[in-house]
């Protein structure tokens, strides 16, 4: 057994949780699941995995080192898939990571039209924190344009601008009437993004801002949005994430041209020789949808 397969060997321990379940799965003994582990520690000259008679853990190596073969596993991977469909239509597993929101109410709405036109490529959503993004185990990435980044092992690539801009409901609307001007928004009650108790600024493209009471504060955009639906108040958030909200007319748009600054919504993949034809049909078919 070669370094590349006690790596992947190691992968599947930390994955699975011991080497007992990994002997039972690859059909050997857990002696020699022990054994190659201990030749790839001997081969590193770090100890990758701390033992006992109860418990198995990983080390900060063993951490580091896991993390890396993912990311080659997930590269090898693309070269099969890439390698196969040369000439094909383009297959595989795509594993797309992003903001909760984004998933559920950017991309799940695409999944359909996108599943049509590409069906066999198989797709894994995984919801990830904003500040932990860009997921380098992920075939890409999506997320707000990251300020400063840089990297030499990701490449970063502008999908769609989008802009916030301010919804009620029409239930909010008759009971508290509509807002003529910016100014009249601190006399309203307002849905705003945080974690504190405190005045929010809202800042406008037109240069203007102003200061409001959150009637109801969150850092969860689900928790805003169906706030807003229950005719709470008035959140400012952006037009793609409650479109379906504003087809069906839950939701209203609210002084149309008071919108803020331009934002930009990023794809972020590894930087490898070639761009896989699955990442690059997932870019074109969302920049599609959102442009």
């Amino acid at each position: 057994m070669g370094p590349f397969e006690k790596a992947q060997m190691f992968k599947r321990v930390v994955e699975m949780g011991s080497m007992v379940s990994v002997a039972r799965a690859m059909d050997v003994s857990p002696s020699a699941v022990s054994k190659r582990l201990a030749e790839l520690e001997s081969s590193l000259g770090v100890q990758l995995l701390k033992r006992s008679t109860r418990s198995l853990s990983v080390t900060e190596a063993g951490e580091h080192f896991y993390q890396e073969v993912r990311q080659i596993n997930s590269q090898w991977q693309a070269l099969l898939d890439e390698t196969v469909t040369l000439g094909a239509s383009p297959a595989g597993t795509l594993t797309i990571a992003a903001p909760a929101p984004v998933l559920s109410r950017v991309l799940v709405p695409m999944l359909a039209g996108f599943k049509a036109k590409y069906p066999e490529i198989n797709l894994i959503l995984q919801s990830v924190n904003y500040d932990e993004l860009p997921l380098r185990s992920a075939d890409i990435s999506l997320a707000r344009q990251i300020e400063g980044f840089d990297s030499g092992t990701l490449v970063g690539v502008p999908l769609c601008s989008y802009h916030n801009s301010l919804f009620a409901s029409p239930e909010y609307i008759a009971n508290h009437g509509m807002p003529d001007t910016l100014a009249q928004l601190q006399q309203h009650l307002c849905l705003c993004y945080g974690k504190e108790s405190k005045p929010y600024l809202w800042q406008f493209a037109c240069g203007e801002s102003v200061e409001v009471t959150g009637a109801l504060v969150s850092d969860n955009t689900e928790v805003i949005v169906e706030a807003a639906l229950q005719g709470a108040g008035i959140a400012y958030i952006p037009q793609m994430i409650v479109q379906r909200e504003l087809d069906s007319g839950r939701l209203i748009p609210i002084m149309a041209q008071a919108v803020s600054r331009h934002y930009a919504m990023w794809g972020y993949y590894q930087k490898l020789s070639y761009l896989p034809v699955k990442v690059r049909a997932f870019i074109d078919f969302f920049r599609q949808c959102w442009q």
